[in-house]
């Protein structure tokens, strides 16, 4: 599939195809991987990996440690009054 370079405003653009952008499942606004193979002279775009495990904060561990032990906890307060 040929496509043409297109000036948009001051940058350079390709644009794709509908199909393709449908057949991807891409909206505006996604994030894409591009890959660039300068040794085999073209352009890969890819659905970018998915993180197979979300990065956890402090704050989501203290919580799910609170919801986990809240009974326990307020168990403990109770004794000690």
């Amino acid at each position: 599939m040929k496509r043409k370079i297109v000036r948009v405003g001051a940058s350079l653009c390709i644009l794709l195809p509908k199909d393709v952008i449908k057949d991807m499942e891409w909206d505006f606004g996604d994030e894409i991987d591009l890959i660039l193979d300068e040794e085999d002279e073209k352009v890969v775009l890819r659905q970018p990996k998915k993180k197979e495990m979300k990065e956890k904060t402090y704050f989501e561990d203290f919580n799910r440690f609170l919801s986990d032990y809240n009974e326990v906890l307020a168990n403990i307060e109770s004794r000690e009054e």
